[in-house]
């Protein structure tokens, strides 16, 4: 059966309610031994349960498993002494040792979850979960100090004062830092902290129920204390033997769904708990006030990084589309636009025509690309297409277009020239451009290139149709020794075109 199941967490509520029914029932000792007694083997079998995990893992998740595995252990040690001191009837010094290892044990857990769990990507998405963290906490804070802390520190000395609220902060810290870590998108993936922080976040909770039964001079178990007390150590018992899953960054951004609000609940309570005090004496107490202030601040804090998360969110989106849109619209190869960046922006080129101008279709193939390719490999072979790419960019006009369709071809869209004369001259152009020596590994290569071009007077035409135009030109261009640059000429009656049956 696998550890942690939700059958399994069944069974621990069910303890815990046992044991709170039967604490009534049992004298002060007994009551004590069978309360303390399974938290302590709990905690010592946490400490192999992490210690287990850690031989498995590496670097920061295996730092983090071991700090549980001390946190739980410093757990147990606290319960085992609470256990050795109601068996002696006499554990006044031994309460106060297990007191001070129970607060150590608090304050290593926040260490081992903030090491084990992945971090953020980013520096902001750190901040604002640190944010959240101490607004939670400072939320936790309000609260007990309404019905715990404050009617507590009435009846101590002013020297007992410091040293109690310093005892309570890790307690908290660790409270709010469970609820913060149960709400993390991905948490799935190291559920065994998440447990262990909700087990410790429980012990919080017990702390204070402690302080307030202490308080008002109650039965220690009142509040159902015994059964939350149980079930925090047994719930880190059976989260320490939950596997923490490998990273996947696939999961580590999934929504957290419902989980995801619970850090507001604390935050809603103590609002409402202050409303609630305000009505009733129509005044706060300084520290409650500043606590607010604080709170506010905070929160005020956390929307301005929101805003800085939001606009590099945007910016990256943005680049992310510009890459998309280049690669679907670009050769990755030379950077120039692809067939159909080329057929669009041609179509529209040709609709915007004036009447009283032409535009230009003009067909280049490179000459003797393939021995290229088999004398100095297709690294050479790239690399002149790139060289191509670039005196084909600089023999035309800023509104020209050039694309690469395919392999050793390219083609061009002229706008806006007098007539074909002019067609031809934008092809000797491109002739001149490369006529110059690229140079490729230390080698200067001419690229040699044979060109069809091809003419339409106005708008309205159709662009396949020049396109093979085009393609009949380059055509005789080739028969004609390469090299050159030829234009389309309209085929006589019963002339017979080149290459037709």
């Amino acid at each position: 059966m696998r550890v942690g199941t939700a059958p399994q967490y069944a069974l621990v509520g069910l303890a815990g309610l046992l044991l709170q029914l039967a604490l009534p029932y049992l004298s002060l000792r007994a009551g004590l031994i069978v309360s303390s007694s399974p938290i302590a083997i709990a905690g010592f079998c946490a400490c192999a349960g992490f210690r287990r995990q850690a031989r498995d893992r590496r670097g920061r998740q295996r730092l983090g498993l071991l700090l549980g595995a001390v946190s739980a252990a410093l757990l147990g040690g606290a319960y085992a002494l609470y256990t050795v001191g109601a068996v002696v009837r006499d554990g006044t010094v031994l309460d106060d040792a297990a007191g001070g290892l129970g607060i150590l044990a608090a304050a290593v857990t926040v260490p081992a979850i903030l090491v084990a769990v992945p971090p953020f990507g980013y520096r902001v998405a750190r901040a604002t979960y640190a944010i959240d963290v101490v607004t939670v906490a400072g939320a936790i804070f309000a609260t007990a100090w309404q019905f715990v802390l404050a009617p507590t520190l009435v009846r101590l000395a002013p020297d007992d004062r410091v040293v109690f609220l310093v005892t309570m902060l890790p307690e908290i810290v660790a409270a709010a830092l469970a609820l913060m870590l149960m709400s993390r998108p991905g948490a799935e993936q190291y559920r065994s902290m998440r447990v262990m922080a909700a087990g410790m976040g429980t012990f919080a909770l017990a702390a204070l129920i402690s302080v307030r039964n202490h308080t008002e001079d109650v039965p220690w178990y009142t509040g159902g204390l015994g059964a939350v007390y149980l079930i925090a150590g047994l719930t880190i018992a059976l989260g320490s033997w939950t596997a923490v899953l490998p990273g996947d960054t696939a999961t580590a951004e999934l929504p957290a769904g419902s989980w995801s609000t619970l850090p507001y609940l604390p935050v809603a309570v103590a609002l409402a708990s202050v409303g609630v005090a305000y009505g009733r004496s129509g005044t706060l107490s300084p520290v409650l006030v500043w606590s607010l202030l604080a709170t506010v601040g905070l929160a005020m804090f956390r929307q301005f990084l929101n805003l800085l998360v939001v606009r590099s969110l945007l910016a990256d989106l943005n680049e992310q589309r510009r890459r998309l849109d280049r690669l679907a619209h670009h050769d990755t190869l030379t950077g120039l636009p692809n067939r159909g960046a080329f057929y669009d922006r041609a179509r529209e080129a040709l609709d915007r025509a004036q009447p009283s101008s032409s535009t230009a279709v003009l067909l280049l193939d490179l000459d003797g690309f393939k021995q290229v390719n088999d004398t100095l490999g297709h690294a050479a072979g790239d690399a002149l297409l790139v060289g191509v790419a670039e005196r084909l960019t600089a023999a035309l006009r800023e509104g020209d277009t050039v694309a690469r369709l395919g392999g050793d071809e390219f083609a061009a869209v002229v706008p806006g020239i007098a007539g074909p004369d002019d067609a031809v001259a934008v092809g000797n152009r491109i002739l001149e451009q490369l006529a110059e020596p690229i140079s490729i590994a230390g080698r200067h290569i001419r690229a040699c290139a044979s060109v069809g071009v091809t003419a339409a007077a106005g708008p309205g035409h159709d662009l396949d149709c020049l396109l093979h135009e085009a393609d009949l030109a380059l055509y005789a261009a080739k028969a004609a020794g390469k090299g050159q640059v030829r234009r389309h000429q309209p085929i006589a009656a019963g002339e017979v075109v080149p290459g037709s049956p």
